[in-house]
């Protein structure tokens, strides 16, 4: 096992931590006022959506149309871009929602995997730091998870791949490797998206020795290249030299104004002030300090590696990415309140009650 090195040591290093923190929450907060604001949730007039055009690919399906071609017909009908293979979505999930009697099973589905990571979020904090921070992280789950279960939502890929990317992380870190490997897999198959977090996993598991689990994402990933391989198969001849393109493509660096929004993509969040999200942006930052267990690792390199991307990659529509995140970051604000309590305690802002706190690292 690899040793995760200690990386607070002394009240100089907590005091530099909580610089940066607080200079960072404040550098989001300036920027939700700013010309460099980002967001698309709330724009007025943003018309016919991409959950319309699932919607309507599920019922075609259901009704017994090919997927493919029912995907090629919807995108030109409503004008997307088709150029790219990376524009035609893979099958999963519409392509098994449209082969359910019904679209409420599919959200009965997604709401069990998202009440199963509420209760083993609750198990995991509780266990490894207090009950509080289990109670805080149910709290936040709840409006990260509540629009699985609302209106047409389920139909997209990213609410699903968010929920298994963070079942994954919580599995690691209950020490339930089976668990996060099938769950990471599982995301990697419904959005392409999730491919950072695999591979990921992949050196940690590599750097660690872990060579049997290191095995097992090996057969995940090669079944996972086969999937896409038979997918660009499929879209390769319904392609036409007419298709349009992005006309900005995907790489905007759009920042940390493009990043706030993606962290709006909670219910609670969508209906505050996009200033609150920039608070609450820094406390999911806060959160990952001072987490030296595996599972905090793992959770702390996936939500600084999708930063990255996210201040790089993505257009303003393309907010909804968020919803990768979006359990993800509830696991680590719910630790915020006492990771920064315990860089306080160590910086030597305010005295420990036990002197054992002060010396943790």
């Amino acid at each position: 096992m690899l040793k995760i090195p200690v990386l607070i040591r002394n009240k100089w290093h907590a005091r530099v931590v909580l610089a940066m923190l607080f200079l960072a929450t404040s550098l989001f907060v300036a920027i939700t006022f700013s010309p460099f604001k980002s967001g698309f949730a709330d724009a007025p007039n943003r018309g016919v959506g991409d959950v319309e055009l699932y919607r309507a690919e599920v019922d075609r399906i259901h009704a017994g149309e090919p997927y493919y071609d029912v995907l090629a017909s919807e995108l030109r009908q409503r004008g997307y871009p088709t150029r790219s293979v990376f524009n035609w979505r893979l099958p999963l999930p519409v392509w098994g929602i449209g082969l359910l009697p019904d679209i409420s099973l599919a959200r009965g589905l997604l709401g069990l995997l998202g009440l199963t990571l509420i209760c083993l979020s609750f198990k995991w904090l509780a266990d490894e730091d207090n009950v509080n921070e289990g109670l805080l992280a149910v709290l936040l789950l709840s409006g990260a998870l509540l629009p699985c279960v609302l209106g047409d939502l389920v139909v997209m890929s990213e609410l699903w791949a968010g929920v298994l990317i963070a079942l994954s992380a919580v599995g690691f870190g209950l020490e339930r490797r089976n668990l996060g490997i099938a769950a990471g897999i599982a995301a990697l198959f419904l959005r392409e998206l999730s491919a950072p977090f695999c591979l990921l996993c992949v050196l940690l598991a590599l750097s660690e020795r872990r060579y049997r689990e290191l095995a097992y994402w090996t057969i995940g990933l090669a079944a996972y290249a086969v999937y896409f391989a038979l997918h660009t198969w499929q879209v390769l001849p319904r392609m036409t030299p007419s298709d349009v393109a992005h006309a900005d493509g995907w790489i905007r660096f759009g920042g940390a104004g493009f990043l706030i929004s993606t962290a709006q993509m909670n219910a609670y969040l969508l209906l505050l002030p996009q200033w609150v999200t920039a608070i609450y942006l820094g406390c999911v930052f806060a959160g990952c300090t001072r987490w030296y267990t595996p599972g905090g690792k793992l959770v702390g390199l996936t939500i600084a590696m999708y930063a990255v991307a996210f201040g790089i990659a993505g257009n303003d529509f393309n907010q909804y990415w968020g919803s990768l995140m979006a359990p993800l970051y509830c696991v680590a604000a719910a630790r915020a309140p006492w990771a920064l309590r315990k860089l306080a305690i160590t910086a030597g802002l305010f005295p420990a009650k036990s002197p054992a706190i002060a010396l943790q690292s």
